[in-house]
């Protein structure tokens, strides 16, 4: 089994999302927070045409984007996408790669969760970016299988993943947003004006 950036294991969607869930409504003014329905997702996630990791499906169940006026930045340099975003986001990224892939030559199928790829593939499923850097769900077969990668429009996802699932970047997040602990790459939250900013090295 590869190894994650970040350590912090898998734990439980709900629980998490219920401790940040909390912290926007104590500290933030009036966010919208609302989830998508089963319904929903199971239209996504066949729109995608890949088997969704659970955790993935629990996210947006408890969080369907935010509106683009609530100016919430939930993640540093990332806006959390609804269904409709994700779905889109996916099939640009995928035909922008696919067309490198035809001259450079296609990923190797058989590689696991988690290994780099060097290109868009169709198991990555995005559910945060901005301006051609995304994080996305890696849903291929393995041991980490659902892991969280980014995926940047120069670098690819050549980091490798950063979290093993979505519910350990959330118990980050979670822990960050309570204490002022660091955050990913070194971003601490502040609450200015009652919106949620991130301050590298701050």
């Amino acid at each position: 089994m590869g190894s994650t950036k970040y350590s912090t294991p898998s734990g439980s969607v709900t629980e998490q999302w219920g401790r940040i869930a909390r912290w926007l409504r104590a500290n933030l003014d009036s966010p919208s927070i609302a989830g998508a329905d089963e319904s929903a997702i199971d239209s996504a996630r066949q729109a995608t045409g890949v088997t969704w990791p659970a955790e993935l499906a629990e996210l947006f169940a408890q969080l369907n984007g935010f509106p683009p006026a609530a100016h919430v930045e939930l993640l540093p340099m990332n806006e959390m996408f609804d269904l409709e975003r994700a779905v889109e986001e996916r099939a640009m990224e995928l035909e922008v790669w696919g067309e490198f892939d035809e001259e450079m030559g296609a990923p190797d199928p058989d590689a696991s969760a988690g290994e780099i790829a060097g290109t868009y593939l169709p198991e990555f499923v995005p559910f945060a970016g901005l301006d051609g850097y995304l994080l996305v769900v890696d849903a291929r077969p393995g041991p980490l299988h659902g892991c969280v990668t980014a995926f940047g429009k120069v670098d690819c996802d050549d980091e490798g993943p950063r979290w093993v699932s979505v519910s350990a970047m959330l118990a980050d997040l979670a822990d960050s947003l309570e204490t002022g602990a660091e955050f990913d790459t070194g971003w601490t939250p502040a609450v200015v004006d009652g919106r949620l900013e991130w301050r590298l090295g701050a």
